[in-house]
């Protein structure tokens, strides 16, 4: 029958908008495409889904009887550009149906095309209806308990844990860690924090400044599992320019990673942006292993 974007799919599928109610088929697909494609794990909770899927009306869905077997949406971004995303079952694929409920973002229009499980299909799919990638990260877990031994904080660095009042202290770290990155996005201080500290599974107790000599120069941020997903998170890292190379990077990955040991944790995540392969031989060095990427689409811009 007709697909969202009025192109034939003989394949004997219903297509609707998702509703609140379709939130167990949403997480019985999601979970398909993981185990299939790897990438972000928060990407199967309920609380991703719906924030993405289901708490905005602009979504179309493929229906084979009672199976969820594709799905797209749009929702606002942050400079009020649309930002899409889809799934398509792994048994379905090859049938058009990635091309079909592509056609549909485009549509709606989203300019930005985001995916929590990159796949080299994936990107030629979306290269192929005018998009290119701004955006990827690559995603890496290890398990706590086999980690291997890393040296600790050197002696002369103190820790100074989260705080409200020094906020602005971790921000001014993190830009000067960041800066020269070609994706640093230039967020003012106050976007920087509420991104930080806002999620409710921040964890202020395991995000800490490391300071020397009275010069702040490293910080560490992390954030609590959930019940869904009980793995904790480095949410971000860094140490300035004229401090690296002296493992700081490493220990304060260590020492975020033995809290959340000692929380009783099994395991760990992070994102590492793929065009930063010193921070991805770190984290590798110290136990990571990659289970997937995530990326960003954008509609290249008509000549």
């Amino acid at each position: 029958m007709p697909g969202p974007y009025g192109v034939a799919v003989a394949l004997s599928l219903t297509w609707r908008p998702l509703a609140g109610a379709d939130l167990p088929a949403l997480t019985i697909l999601a979970h398909r495409v993981l185990a299939a494609d790897g990438g972000q794990p928060i990407a199967a909770t309920a609380a991703f889904l719906r924030g993405r899927y289901l708490a905005d009306p602009q979504s179309t869905s493929a229906w084979h009887g009672a199976d969820l077997v594709a799905v797209a949406a749009v929702r606002p971004g942050g400079d009020g550009a649309l930002v899409g995303t889809a799934m398509v079952d792994p048994d379905w694929r090859g049938r058009g149906l990635g091309g079909e409920v592509l056609r549909w973002l485009i549509g709606q229009p989203a300019g930005t095309v985001e995916t929590q499980s990159w796949t080299a299909e994936a990107d030629a799919l979306l290269r192929g209806h005018g998009l290119r990638p701004v955006f990827a990260e690559d995603v890496l877990r290890i398990e706590l308990a086999t980690r291997p031994p890393v040296p600790g904080l050197p002696p002369d660095i103190a820790l100074t844990a989260w705080a409200p009042d020094r906020a602005e202290r971790f921000f001014r770290v993190y830009e000067a860690t960041f800066r020269d990155r070609p994706s640093f996005p230039g967020w003012p201080a106050p976007k920087w924090i509420a991104w930080i500290s806002e999620d409710e599974d921040f964890a202020p107790e395991w995000t800490v400044l490391a300071t020397r000599n009275g010069v702040d120069v490293g910080f560490v941020a992390c954030a609590h599992g959930s019940a869904e997903l009980p793995e904790g998170w480095i949410v971000q890292l860094g140490v300035v320019p004229a401090t690296r190379g002296g493992g700081l990077g490493a220990a304060l990955a260590t020492w975020a990673l033995d809290q959340m040991a000692t929380a009783g944790l099994s395991g760990a995540l992070l994102d590492v942006n793929a065009n930063n392969p010193t921070a991805a031989r770190l984290y590798r060095r110290l136990g990571f292993t990659a289970i997937g990427r995530r990326a960003r689409y954008r509609m290249e811009e008509s000549s």
